[in-house]
């Protein structure tokens, strides 16, 4: 999944989207093991075996080639298997793909063309093919493919929208849809790439499952899951389907793509009861920070001044019905105005945050135009003081546990308060077990039975009237 520069694209030649372009690609130049893009290949069907004479094959961000030099080799096994010569007129538009860094288009190109020689295809061809096959382009901002590609698959860029360097933000922001401008940047590539699938046609890509869940994909999912029926959407291990080490949470989709819409299904409320979105319940998911240990203090470290110090909760220290503070605690920088404190003021705080400068400085939020030294998200006391019951994200038993001490919880961990702070009426709903009863149905299961407890499914929550 990577970006490079904008002049293949006739998109504006200035200094600042160059480099916008070349900072998101050091992000995202992250590929996929070629073990698991065979594995991908194999379920979306495009196998040596198969009959791919007149298949054709889309991969909107082909990085350094992981799948189209696996997809290439396929196509001229199944072609020599039913006794048709490779030429070039037959192979060129079996496959398209896009990669908008020169210096990734061209390492896919040398590695498609390798791959073509030691399958015996002959120089020419090899050449040919390599450069018609791999576009050094922006498949975002590119004509829309034609919609009759038989497959799409690939591992599209991965990091949140307002994490994109400014220049090359504006441009997306002006020119893409506005359901696909938010989120994460690998919706508007899954949009484009589903759009250019046929009937019948089947993609796999490596990607989140955040827009199945998360309340920026709710537009995208109303347009496409009635168009789509999904084989699998499995989480993997991050360790095992990248080149390098990177703190995400992927997971393997598959689905084909309908010839006519299915009929719109949600989960709906109990009939005796409310959401707690209907009850005016608030869901909160913890603050992100930007660069944890830098704000986290451990238990035995105190190297800030006190005062701007809050008990910071993360998911193992929720359990059922309890909370087990370890100890660590968070750095709070803004005053209840929101205000952001002067560091100067702090010298301890400051001294603390300067063994960090490195990793502080090159976070998105910073280049954006930040102070270098603030937590991606406002963390003012007021919010954080009032009753609360906590939840973890991710549990194979959803579990829940009241706190009154005005402690911040971690990313991991929703926070949920009552309109009129009496927290303990819906505890004695969802405590013992009631919360997991409550998400049946609604929340999904991942690999390996864990339970994602998102904020858009925590809301959905009913609970009876006389209950609550």
């Amino acid at each position: 999944m990577t970006y490079g520069h904008p002049s293949a694209t006739g998109m504006p030649d200035d200094h600042r989207l160059k480099q916008s372009i070349d900072d998101l690609h050091r992000v995202c130049g992250v590929y996929t093991m070629p073990t698991v893009a065979g594995s991908i290949l194999d379920n979306v069907g495009w196998r040596a075996t198969a009959d791919l004479t007149n298949a054709r094959l889309l991969e909107p961000a082909a990085g350094d080639g992981a799948f189209l030099v696996q997809a290439a080799k396929r196509l001229v096994a199944s072609f020599r298997s039913r006794d048709i010569e490779p030429t070039i007129a037959r192979l060129r538009s079996r496959i398209t793909g896009f990669e908008l860094h020169p210096g990734a288009a061209s390492e896919a190109r040398s590695r498609v063309r390798t791959a073509l020689r030691e399958m015996r295809v002959h120089h020419g061809t090899a050449a040919a093919c390599a450069k018609a096959w791999i576009r050094n382009a922006d498949f975002l901002l590119s004509e829309q493919p034609a919609p009759d590609h038989t497959h799409a698959v690939g591992n599209p860029p991965y990091v949140r929208w307002s994490r994109i360097p400014a220049r090359l933000k504006s441009i997306y922001d002006s020119r893409l849809p506005g359901h696909v401008t938010r989120g994460d940047l690998f919706l508007p590539f899954l949009d484009r790439a589903f759009r250019s699938l046929q009937p019948g046609g089947k993609c796999g890509f490596l990607c989140s499952d955040r827009w199945m869940y998360m309340a920026f994909g709710e537009r995208f999912r109303q347009q496409w899951m009635p168009w789509l029926d999904i084989l699998s959407n499995d989480s993997v291990n991050a360790s095992d389907v990248f080149d390098q080490r990177v703190d995400i949470y992927p997971t393997i989709l598959l689905a084909s793509k309908r010839s006519t819409p299915k009929t719109k299904h949600e989960p709906t409320p109990r009939d005796s009861s409310r959401t707690l979105d209907d009850l005016g319940y608030a869901v909160k998911a913890g603050p992100a920070l930007g660069h944890a240990p830098a704000f986290v203090l451990r238990p035995h470290e105190d190297d800030v001044e006190p005062e701007l110090l809050r008990p910071w909760i993360g998911a193992a220290d929720v359990l059922d019905g309890s909370i087990e503070w370890s100890g660590r605690r968070v750095v709070i920088l803004f005053d209840d105005d929101g205000q952001l404190h002067d560091l100067r003021r702090f010298p301890r705080l400051q001294g603390r945050l300067r063994r960090f400068t490195h990793e502080l400085r090159n976070r998105w939020i910073v280049r954006n135009g930040a102070p270098w030294y603030r937590t991606i998200d406002r963390i003012r006391p007021v919010d954080w003081t009032r009753p609360k019951l906590l939840v973890p994200e991710l549990a194979k038993v959803p579990r829940i546990a009241v706190d009154r001490s005005g402690a911040v919880p971690s990313h991991g961990v929703y926070a949920v308060f009552a309109p009129d702070d009496r927290i303990e009426d819906l505890y004695r709903v969802l405590r013992n077990g009631g919360l997991a009863r409550a998400l049946d149905g609604i929340a999904p299961r991942l690999k390996g039975n864990y339970v994602r407890c998102y904020k858009r499914f925590l809301r959905k929550i009913p609970v009876s009237i006389r209950e609550a």
